[in-house]
């Protein structure tokens, strides 16, 4: 069999033709070096010195295996720094996205800190987007992490994910709503019109057959299904008072809005996912960390 050290003692001897040369080089005894020789040329089948009391010299086949072992080390040097450059630089960055609406970029900002502890050069970069954008662009491996809703989960397998907290649930009315009155409750809504936001790559019977699976959780009865085309819309749809939507306070379009807010005494995860089959080590570390920061 051959093995890295027989190919170093073979190649330092075809420059010393010298045995107690290379084992010094080697740091090596001189019997040690001709064991691998002997058995580099029992395994390759073909004598590759010319051993004399006078000299040492290359063989034919000792000059050919010796181009040979001599372009595979440069090769292997050459494959080795190009893939340590390559892991370096891809350890050295993460690039998150997660959806615009939430507002958790003080969260992410301290499991960052977390990660700079023991990766202090660490790039990263952080994108808002809408959900249908966000999940096309993990899909294409243009985000190593995303963070979104459970609801929204990326479709696709391979997928790995890790809860990171539970947020309220609230229904959303619009202030115009007549029944939007001082002690209304969640109760009186639930034969309005129901509001939802469409999913990435969802057709519109797939967005009202999870529209009605979430009123059948909720124990609403709308009197209709409304499918706004993103979640900005849906929004702007209850504000209209078209009907009514429910959200999480932790979307800053609930916290900043003038809609009316009922607690259903339900809650939503948030996740992050990111792929199984990532080779950057840092990504699951700061999936870890959100965890940690977002779980106080």
């Amino acid at each position: 069999m051959i093995n890295e050290v027989s190919i170093k003692c073979f190649l330092s001897l075809t420059k010393t033709l010298s045995f107690t040369e290379t084992a010094r080089d080697m740091y090596m005894t001189q019997q040690s070096v001709s064991k691998y020789i002997a058995r580099l040329e029992e395994t390759l089948g073909f004598r590759l010195f010319i051993r004399t009391r006078h000299y040492v010299a290359l063989t034919k086949a000792g000059e050919a295996y010796r181009d040979l072992f001599e372009k595979f080390d440069e090769d292997f040097r050459r494959v080795t720094e190009e893939n340590r450059r390559y892991y370096d630089s891809l350890k050295g960055h993460i690039s998150l996205g997660y959806l615009e609406m939430l507002e958790i970029s003080g969260g992410i900002a301290d499991a960052l800190k977390m990660v700079r502890a023991g990766e202090p050069d660490i790039r990263f970069t952080g994108e808002k987007h809408p959900q249908y954008e966000l999940i096309e662009r993990f899909n294409a491996r243009e985000l190593d992490i995303i963070i979104t809703y459970k609801e929204f989960a990326p479709k696709m397998s391979g997928v790995k994910k890790a809860k990171i907290l539970e947020t309220p649930l609230v229904l959303l009315v619009s202030p115009e709503d007549k029944t939007a009155v001082k002690g209304a409750t969640v109760e009186d809504f639930k034969n309005h019109p129901f509001i939802k936001a469409a999913a990435s790559h969802e057709s519109l019977s797939e967005s009202k057959e999870r529209a009605r699976r979430q009123c059948r959780e909720l124990g609403f009865t709308p009197s209709e299904i409304i499918i706004a085309p993103n979640i900005e819309s849906a929004y702007m749809a209850a504000e209209l008072g078209q009907g009514v939507f429910v959200s999480t306070m932790l979307s800053r379009l609930s916290l900043h809005s003038s809609l009316e807010t009922y607690p259903i005494g339900k809650t939503e995860e948030l996740q992050c996912f990111w792929h199984e089959d990532t080779e950057n080590p840092t990504v699951e570390k700061f999936a870890d960390f959100l965890q940690q920061v977002f779980g106080k």
